[in-house]
């Protein structure tokens, strides 16, 4: 395992925070359901995570041997919440099939770990399988920069069946390990009053608890009827802590340092990745200085960010912004169940862009999909796109009276599916017919073959072969079809001129007479 580092410090009294990172269906949640003998996964709609998760366990029944899962999504639209669960995390696990090794989220999560400075453990699933290249998937994942035990480095692997349970509880033991040998992240000493410090994870609204977040302690103490204070773009709130329930929905009354819960009865959605504070009483100043503080940081970690940019990422992001003037828009209205869903949507549909087409999100909200959206799609129009929420009553019906396009799913990568087909149809070549010229029908005569020719003089134009015609007769349009064949004087042509007789073939089936006018047309896209 790799040596302590000087962020690190052993706190026996903290409980060790683990996120799990990894790809879409490489058995994350499978794992801790194992852990927890729940069936988690079994109730996510397609298979798949789509929400960040935080539950506490105790190793054999013993408190003092705790571990806080912070459980996120697998799925690429959800990169700012993996990342956000990596950040705050003492050990991440990384998760990698047996079966499928190294795929584009595993990278993804390689990078966070590489950024983070949590300590990372290899977790090698799905070992029940057949067939299982154990020294491929090692030497993939030495390949993107991360050494393990055995091949360079200094970090664990652990290979488990998140389905028959082999591995976990070596799995829990190397967890334990990690924590007590190298230690858990320094998060500084609380400052004067300050109880505890807590990062919110998620945030939904709720039928009958209304707000509802989650969050994990990172620092001190939380109990039910506590202060807590933060500051948002409205200003200052302190509020009391009206109740505390674990991911389970049972009540909590206190949570201690490195644990999660969700907090309920908030007066609004708390943004994720906010930083929460513990108060000893109500006093907004401490906030304000509080927050000036976590500020004044945050700058100096940007302008150190901004010096470390290359030439070429600044002239990149020059580029991108030229490039914008040109842009057309899909006008969305979203809607998702919760703040890190939400976030997930504008994350991934932003990112969308095909031949100029873009979306442009005009309103996005978390909860159900009300008339307030239905009339902004309107006046926008725009198309109204709900994630794993429903649609008040009557909404339906005054979408489809006014006209606008109302749909909602329940995995996210469907969602942006259609969105990006939606895109591709737009930036799709519009057809136009431009008129070319026209020609009156003088005679009808047949071929050996059979075949009629249509004896015909050009009045205006053009007439040329391959290209659209239309038979009109008193303004009404008979038939339409394709000059297969032009001939001038018995000669086969292209095209024949203003003022010239022809014989017109086309591709129809219906009587024509003279005195009928012909119409020819190309295509313009």
């Amino acid at each position: 395992m790799a040596k302590g580092k000087k962020n690190t410090i052993k706190d026996v009294n903290r409980v060790p925070i683990v996120s799990i990172l990894g790809h879409v269906d490489h058995g994350k949640t499978t794992i801790l359901d194992y852990i927890r003998d729940t069936h988690v996964q079994s109730g996510e709609a397609g298979g798949i995570t789509q929400k960040i998760s935080v539950f506490t366990i105790s190793l054999n029944n013993e408190q003092k041997k705790r571990i806080t899962f912070v459980d996120t999504p697998g799925h690429e639209a959800f990169d700012l919440m993996r990342s956000r669960g990596g950040s705050i995390a003492d050990i991440v696990l990384l998760i990698v099939a047996g079966n499928d090794g190294v795929k584009p989220q595993t990278v993804e999560s390689i990078d966070i770990i590489k950024k983070s400075t949590a300590k990372p453990i290899v977790v090698i699933n799905k070992c029940d399988l057949p067939e299982i290249n154990i020294e491929k998937i090692k030497r993939d994942i030495v390949n993107q920069g991360l050494l393990i035990e055995g091949m360079g480095g200094e970090i664990p692997v652990v290979q488990v069946s998140g389905k028959t349970g082999k591995g976990i509880p070596e799995l829990l033991d190397m967890i334990t390990l990690v924590g007590e040998v190298e230690g858990l992240q320094n998060r500084g000493e609380l400052p004067a009053h300050v109880g505890g410090k807590a990062y919110v994870l998620e945030s939904v609204k709720e039928e009958f608890r209304g707000n509802v977040s989650t969050l994990v302690l990172v620092n001190g103490n939380f109990c039910k009827g506590d202060w807590f204070g933060f500051k948002n773009d409205s200003g200052i709130h302190i509020e009391k802590v009206k109740g505390i329930v674990s991911e389970e929905g049972e009540n909590i009354c206190d949570l201690s340092s490195g644990c999660g819960g969700k907090i309920i009865g908030v007066s609004q959605l708390l943004p994720l990745g906010m930083e929460v504070f513990i108060l000893e009483k109500n006093d907004p100043k401490l906030i304000e200085g509080l927050y000036k503080k976590e500020q004044k940081e945050e700058v100096k970690e940007e302008e150190g960010q901004q010096e470390a940019l290359t030439e070429d990422e600044i002239f990149g992001a020059i580029f991108e912004e030229e490039k914008k003037d040109g842009d057309l828009f899909l006008n969305v209205v979203i809607k998702a169940s919760s703040q890190g869903s939400l976030e997930a949507l504008r994350s991934s549909l932003e990112k969308l862009k095909i031949e100029g087409y873009m979306v442009n999100i005009v309103l996005d909200g978390v909860g159900n999909i009300g008339i307030k959206d239905v009339d902004m799609a309107k006046v926008s129009k725009s198309i109204v796109l709900g994630f794993e929420v429903g649609t008040e009553k009557g909404v339906e019906d005054i979408a489809r009276k006014e006209g606008v396009l109302l749909r909602t799913y329940s995995i996210i990568y469907k969602l942006i599916e259609e969105v990006e087909a939606a895109l591709d149809m737009l930036a799709a070549p519009q057809a136009e017919e431009e008129e070319i010229g026209s020609a009156v029908v003088k005679l009808l005569f047949t071929l050996t073959d059979g075949s009629l020719v249509i004896g015909s003089r050009v009045k205006s134009g053009i007439l040329k072969r391959d290209c659209k015609v239309y038979v009109v007769r008193n303004d009404e349009i008979l038939a339409e079809g394709k000059i297969v064949s032009l001939r001038k004087s018995k000669s086969v042509v292209t095209q024949v001129k203003q003022g010239e007789d022809c014989g017109v073939q086309i591709n129809i089936d219906v009587d024509v007479e003279p005195g009928d006018e012909l119409y020819c047309y190309k295509v313009v896209r």
